[in-house]
């Protein structure tokens, strides 16, 4: 799977006096440019689809973008870039068909927009001018967020794009283990694996990289554990400073830790490509079909082609078999009444 192409083809639908402006004053490029309302607010305190908190929130409809600003400036402008994305998906039915297709929609979607935000706001040639021929390590977040203006998100999303197989980017609450922020890169061949990092996940007391002190860094095999209690093991790269733990996960030892020692087979979502007519619209998506009627579940009403037939039928009272309701009469049906 490959999300650098997707986010690509929506930054197109911006022209490049509108980028250009972006770049200098976002929230012109927003209101002048684009016709968006663009709000701060003190703070926000809901939750988007992928579980975890933000720093902005979009109601598209209305063209309205809301942002808790922050003393980072860097931190703002991701948020503002990030809305963006969302912006743009919305304007491209066919970016925004695919994703829907795809295993776990409001993650993927979630990446799409931080690569969006990334693009816009930190230059490719910078990155590899940081990282070079090398293999990627922690360090090149670091020292990619020292020599430019772009926030820690942005150079996360910069460096995970450069992982070889699957990967992620994790930046970590030094002092809680909270997981602030994640930028994943999917298996090429084989997608998104069943368990992977995610914002507002924890890392447990006594990980790895949560005993790392202020200054210290690590390369070696972890486990990772997700919300729902489930575990796979990645190899990691990771610095640490007085705030946060920056961690470069990758699911192949490409920094050969342990030459000798092979991964426990990962888990991918494998679930069945299916195609349905529901709610007006011919959909494809990846799920499982009912065992009954075997319909996918449509990803809109929820319901399969049982649950459709079930709203028109309905059982007779005299001798209980099942008819169309239009052919009962006050609960009976012809040969009861």
């Amino acid at each position: 799977m490959r999300l650098g192409p997707w986010a690509d083809r929506a930054i197109k639908i911006l022209d490049e006096a509108t980028r250009e402006e972006f770049v200098l004053d976002p929230q012109q490029a927003l209101t002048a440019r684009l016709g968006l309302k663009v709000r701060a607010v003190g703070s926000l305190s809901e939750r988007r689809d992928d579980g975890g908190f933000c720093d902005g929130m979009s109601f598209l409809e209305d063209g309205v973008i809301l942002y808790a600003p922050t003393h980072n400036s860097r931190r703002q402008n991701f948020t503002l870039a990030h809305e963006l994305g969302h912006w743009l998906v919305e304007q491209d039915t066919g970016l925004f068909d695919w994703i829907a297709d795809e295993a776990d929609p409001p993650a993927l979607l979630e990446t799409v927009c931080d690569q969006i935000a990334q693009r816009l706001l930190l230059p490719e040639d910078l990155t590899s001018e940081v990282v070079g021929s090398s293999l990627i390590r922690a360090h090149h977040v670091q020292d990619l967020y020292d020599g430019s203006q772009a926030s820690y998100q942005a150079c996360a999303i910069a460096i995970a794009q450069r992982i070889r197989g699957l990967g992620a980017v994790v930046l970590i609450n030094r002092y809680d283990g909270e997981v602030h922020h994640v930028s994943i890169h999917p298996d090429p061949e084989d997608g998104w694996p069943k368990v992977y990092p995610w914002r507002g996940q924890l890392v447990p007391e006594g990980h790895g990289l949560r005993t790392m002190p202020s200054g210290g860094n690590l390369t070696r095999r972890v486990t990772w554990r997700d919300s729902w209690d489930r575990t796979a093991d990645f190899y990691a790269d990771a610095i640490t400073d007085d705030r946060r733990i920056i961690a470069i996960l990758a699911g192949d030892d490409v920094w050969k830790v342990e030459p000798n020692y092979v991964l426990q087979p990962r888990d991918f979502d494998v679930r069945p490509l299916l195609h349905i007519h529901c709610c007006g619209q011919d959909r494809t998506f990846r799920g499982y079909p009912c065992d009954r009627c075997g319909q996918g579940f449509c990803p809109v009403c929820k319901q399969c082609r049982c649950d459709h037939g079930a709203k028109t039928e309905a059982t007779c009272d005299g001798c209980f078999m099942i008819f169309q309701r239009h052919l009962l009469v006050d609960g009976l049906c012809e040969n009861c009444r």
